[in-house]
This record gives C-alpha cells, sequence and structure tokens, in this order.
C-alpha cells in the first residue's frame, strides 16, 4: 500500500509518482491493522504551504522537544512548509501533528497503551484530520518522528554528512496505523562516524559511547563500561593489605603481565564486602549511569584457584565463570534493594564464557557474552563447527537468564583494512541472537579510528538491523551504495557480492574467517578475486571522476583492495634478487615457471599432491599457474 502520493509539476505537465517506502517495522509481532484504501486522508501540505501545527505537551521531555524541532525542520526541506511548534496550552486546532502524550491528544479520545510502550516504543497514526506520533517520554516519541520520516517520506541518514531528504511540492498521506517497540533495550554500533549524536539518534540507536544528550534521549550509560576487576579493588590500594582478595594461581598469589592475567578471589567475604561499598560509591557518584560493570580483567587467564573458588566451579559442572556469577549475585542483590532501577552487568568472555549448571545470575544482573567466532558463517549455521561453542554457550546463558546481551566482532581487529565480507551474516547473527533471549548487542567495530574495510556501510546496515532485524539487506545495501558513491555504488556493489560468494562458495575448504585474523593473504583473495576487484575499483573511480567527494570515498574504500596487493609485492619483492628487481612482473613469472617445470621434468617429479586428488600432476598445475599469470597481467602486473 502506498502511504505516500507526491505531486510534482515539471514542464507544464502534472505528473503522478507513487512512492512505496520501506514498510514500517513490526518487532514485537504487535502491528495494528492499517486501512487498505488509497484515498488520501491528510494533505500535509501543498506548494509551501500547510494547515498543520505540530503540538506537543507543555511539559514534553527534551527529546520531544527535541523531536518537534526535528520534525519542522526536516518537513520544511522536503515540502517547503515550516509548521509552527506550540504547547498544548492552546485549543485544538483542525489541522495538527500531535506529538507524545498531551492533552489534544486525549481530548480526541485518541487510546495509546503508554505503560505498554515502554521508553522506546510509538505509535504513527492517522486520525483525520490530524496525525499523531506519540511514544515514550524518553525516546520513544522522538523515534517516532524519525521513524515517520524514514519509512513514510523516505528520509535516510546514511552517514553523518551524507543523508538523502527528497523533495515533495505536495504531500499526501493516506491511512497509517503503526506500532513500533524494539525487540532489543540496548543497541550499539561501534564506529568512529557512528559515535555522532544526530545520526545515532536518528538510526534509533541508544550507544553508550555515542555523543548523545537528553535532547536525543540520552542514552545506555554504563560505569565503567568493562573489564573492571581493579578499578573496583584496585591492586595499588589493597593488594599489599590484602594478598588473599587477590587470585590463586599456581600456588601464588601476585600481580603478573601488568595485572593481565590476574582476577579476583571472587569467594573472599572481606573482598566482597569492600566491592559492594565500592559500587555504591559509583552510583553515588555517577548518578547517569544505569548500568554498573563489574567485569573481569582483560586477558585469556587468572582465575582463583583456591579451595572455595574451586569447589564452587565443581559444583557447578566446572564453569570457570560461577565464581563471578556468585560475587557479582551478592553486590546486585544489595544494590538492587537500594537502587532497582540500575543493573549489575558481567561478561562471559574468554575463560568465563561457559555457563554454570545451576547457578541462576540475579534479574538485575545482565550477562554480556562475548562473540569471536567464524565470520563466514552465521552463528546458527549448524554445519560450521567453528561456532558450535558459541552457539552452545549462548544457548545454555539463555537457560540461566532473561537478561544477556551480547559483546559481538564485526571487524578485523588485526588488520582494519583487509576485505572482511561479513555482510551476510549480520542480519542472521542478530535474528539468532534475538530468539535466544538477547537483549541488548554491542556491535564492536572500528570505533577507535576513522576507517577500517567498508565502515560506512557495515555501521548503517547494522543499525538498520538492530532496530529491525527482518530489513531486506539488499535493499538497505543497494540504497546506501547509490547514495554514498553514486554511479560508482554499482560496480562496488559487485566487488562485495564477489568477495561474500567467495567467502561462502569459493574457496577450496571450508572457510573460517577470524575478526583476529593475522594472515594478509587470506584464501578468499585469490588472483581471481583480486583480477575482478581491480577493474572494478578502475571502472568505479571511472564514473565520479569528476565528482571529487565520492572520488574520495571510492578511493578509502580501495584501500582494503590494495592492502591486500601491496602485501603479495612486498612478499615477492623480498624474494627477488637485485638483478630480477629489474625485470617486468610478467617475465619474472614466466621465466619462474619454465625453470621449476623443467627442473621438475628432468628429475621426474611429477605430482604436486596425492596422485588420486584432482589438479595433481605439473602439466594441471602449470595449467592453473598460466592462468594467474595471465590474470596478473591483466590489471597491471607488468607495471606493479
Amino acid at each position: 500500500m502506498d502511504h505516500i502520493k507526491i505531486f510534482t509539476v515539471a514542464l507544464g505537465v502534472i505528473m503522478l509518482v507513487g512512492v512505496k517506502p520501506a514498510f514500517p517495522v513490526d518487532l514485537a509481532s504487535n502491528r495494528e491493522n492499517a486501512s487498505e484504501t488509497t484515498v488520501p486522508t491528510l494533505l500535509l501540505a501543498m506548494n509551501g504551504q500547510s494547515e498543520f501545527r505540530i503540538v506537543m505537551s507543555q511539559s514534553a521531555s527534551p527529546s520531544e522537544r527535541h523531536a518537534a524541532e526535528e520534525l519542522q525542520m526536516f518537513l520544511e526541506q522536503i515540502c517547503g512548509a515550516r509548521l509552527p511548534v506550540m504547547t498544548d496550552e492552546q485549543p485544538l486546532g483542525p489541522h495538527e501533528i500531535l506529538l507524545g502524550d498531551n492533552a489534544h491528544l486525549r481530548a480526541l479520545g485518541v487510546d495509546v497503551d503508554f505503560a505498554d510502550l515502554g521508553n522506546e516504543g510509538f505509535v504513527i497514526r492517522t486520525s483525520p484530520p490530524h496525525l499523531i506520533i506519540a511514544g515514550g517520554q524518553q525516546r520513544g516519541t522522538l523515534y517516532g518522528v524519525y521513524a515517520f520520516l524514514e519509512e513514510y517520506l523516505g528520509c535516510r541518514w546514511f552517514t553523518s554528512t551524507i543523508s538523502r531528504i527528497p523533495r515533495i511540492p505536495r504531500l499526501e498521506l493516506t491511512a497509517i496505523s503503526d506500532r513500533q517497540v524494539p525487540a532489543l533495550e540496548y543497541r550499539e554500533v561501534f564506529f568512529f562516524d557512528a559515535l555522532d549524536a544526530d545520526w545515532t539518534a536518528r538510526n534509533r540507536l541508544n550507544s553508550s559511547m555515542g555523543r548523545l544528550t537528553e535532547n536525543h534521549g540520552g542514552k545506555v550509560t554504563y560505569y565503567p563500561f568493562v573489564h573492571s576487576f581493579f578499578t573496583l579493588i584496585p591492586p595499588d590500594k589493597y593488594f599489599e593489605p590484602h594478598p588473599e582478595w587477590f587470585s590463586l594461581v599456581d600456588g601464588q598469589r601476585t600481580l603478573v603481565g601488568r595485572y593481565k592475567r590476574t582476577q579476583l578471589c571472587l569467594t573472599n567475604e572481606e573482598m566482597i564486602q569492600q566491592a559492594i561499598k565500592t559500587v555504591k560509591e559509583w552510583i553515588a557518584e555517577h548518578p547517569e549511569a544505569n548500568i554498573i560493570s563489574v567485569s573481569q580483567n582483560d586477558g585469556p587467564g587468572g582465575w582463583c584457584e583456591c579451595e572455595q573458588c574451586a569447589a564452587l566451579e565443581a559444583r557447578e559442572g566446572g564453569a570457570h565463570s560461577a565464581p563471578i556469577i556468585y560475587f557479582v549475585n551478592r553486590i546486585a542483590e544489595v544494590i538492587g534493594k537500594e537502587h532497582p532501577e540500575i543493573a549489575i552487568d558481567t561478561l562471559a568472555y574468554s575463560y568465563s564464557r561457559q555457563a554454570p549448571k545451576t547457578l541462576k545470575p540475579l534479574p538485575n544482573v545482565i550477562i554480556r557474552l562475548t562473540s569471536g567466532g567464524c565470520g563466514s558463517h552465521p552463528i546458527g549455521d549448524e554445519n560450521c563447527d567453528q561456532n558450535a561453542s558459541l552457539r552452545n554457550d549462548i544457548r545454555d546463558w539463555f537457560r540461566l537468564t532473561q537478561r544477556m546481551y551480547v559483546w559481538d566482532y564485526t571487524v578485523n581487529f588485526h588488520q582494519y583494512l583487509l576485505p572482511f565480507p561479513n555482510l551476510h551474516t549480520l542480519g542472521p547473527n542478530i535474528r539468532f541472537l534475538i530468539d535466544h533471549g538477547v537483549r541488548g548487542i554491542f556491535e564492536q567495530g572500528s570505533g577507535d579510528v576513522p576507517h577500517s574495510d567498508m565502515a560506512p556501510l557495515k555501521a548503517y546496515l547494522l543499525a538498520k538491523l538492530l532496530w529491525n532485524p527482518d530489513i531486506d539487506r539488499a535493499r538497505v545495501t543497494s540504497e546506501f551504495l547509490e547514495a554514498y558513491y553514486g554511479p560508482a555504488g554499482e560496480p562496488i556493489g559487485k566487488y562485495l557480492e564477489i568477495l561474500e560468494q567467495e567467502v561462502k562458495t569459493g574457496t577450496p575448504r571450508w572457510f573460517h574467517m577470524s575478526p583476529f585474523e593475522r594472515s594478509t593473504t587470506p584464501i578468499y583473495l585469490t588472483p581471481e578475486v583480486l583480477s575482478k576487484a581491480t577493474r572494478l575499483f578502475d571502472e568505479a573511480e571511472r564514473l565520479v571522476a569528476d565528482d571529487s567527494g565520492r572520488l574520495q570515498r571510492v578511493q578509502v574504500a580501495r584501500l582494503s583492495l590494495d592492502y591486500a596487493k601491496l602485501h603479495i609485492a612486498s612478499r615477492l619483492n623480498a624474494l627477488l634478487r637485485p638483478e630480477e628487481k629489474e625485470i617486468p612482473t610478467g617475465d619474472y613469472f614466466r621465466h619462474a615457471m619454465d625453470k621449476f617445470f623443467t627442473t621438475a621434468e628432468r628429475t621426474g617429479v611429477g605430482h604436486m599432491r596425492e596422485a588420486s586428488r584432482s589438479h595433481s600432476t605439473m602439466e594441471e598445475f602449470r595449467a592453473d599457474l598460466e592462468t594467474s599469470v595471465n590474470i596478473m597481467e591483466g590489471f597491471g602486473g607488468q607495471g606493479e
């Protein structure tokens, strides 16, 4: 059903253009039935004029006031009409856009269950001659405004600087009855540009790292963010007088490796009481925090092996997480009585990712589990053995807790620029997590640096998926590529498809792409892939050669390809003798091939592998190399 009909005048001819926007999400399976009529019910604006005004409550929250300002600004850009903003102190007018819970909404008798919407849910309804956008005071109404602009008027906020705001001289709406409540209570995309406050709010993220203000409805706020054991019990202050408060490892209590392999003795009663005291101090000092992190230090080990901690682990199936849950529960029990609105967050990470057998976290405890599995296949792919332990751990924690968050790795942390084609896994992973009780996701990208492989696209796609896990990835990706790269978006899209197919089906074995991959020449970057990728980026640059902004974006995306090629070239250069460095690359390869196969034939070396395997003979091997040489020459081998 079309929700917008746009009338434009061009060359003296009136043209009717129907625009079908992205169908609004139904995250809680509770969309209200929209009318199927195509008769326009509201004429919002025509030729820069509008009879409507924007109305909010006199006691509107900062985010609701900001919602009114944003709606006013974007509607003016879209249709040329600047709608006045006022409060519900004024009498009900004939044409109003009603924001949030206000007196005019109640006067119309429109039933909106605000308690059921929570802090972030909203409804969008046409109630002729009015339009209603109403949600939770904290962020719901603001998100409703952005959803209306995005899903019904076609606005997009691709990056902090690249947006699409359509121009609609005549704006008419057909019937809308939409209700949205996010499936995730915590949604964070940790890429550099995604920290921008307006971009974050407009894409309906409540990121803890985002620069969100009270005008944006605030955010999910941690203190500290993670790895907090030694912030909680500082060793500089407590180790000397209380070494028994720290983990016993191999019969000793020491601070090893700059604290990286030392944790706390989590069953020590004196230490627990001090930790409770410290958490209370944190809450007093950081009233903005709604989540307190009580989580293990970074590093692969260091858990306590004392008699009490070991006995607790043994009772819980050998899970190193058991003492952590015992410790966190002790703190959460006290804090919950005094501050029921605050949650205690801890990690299921590294050695502690395995869930206890029976020990359940208290309701005010958040388990934040880290991923770190295979990036080639979705977590739920039962054929992927590399993700088997991750799947099992998620399911085991799901048995024990109804409040689980996930810290998800979405880039290659050892090589930000290495092509990391994981777009096809992002949606399935988020859907799998939500299906297994996950209520918050931190998507860790390259938040500490401006650029990584396809960072702008990944940030935007992740933001869309975190709000609506069922969006059409292909559509969202296509829209982004077209807006961000212009005509170059098509060849870059083909480049991404080639990489994805290679990772999924084209590699010579079941390949598991790691977010900690150290190889600079992973097997999915074959000569054929590099050749095709080079030609596609050449075409992309040609298509936007006269557009400096888009050309620069293409060149930034191309850094990933060039990064891989430079590493290959550096290896070849290191192998060449000084006199060979002057030989054109293609000539060098042919000379080396001739020498290799002459020696092999002369000495009777006829196979590269078991004779029963395909492509085992020297003749087949040479044919493969000939193809590679031709490919290299095809994308400039003589000059590289």
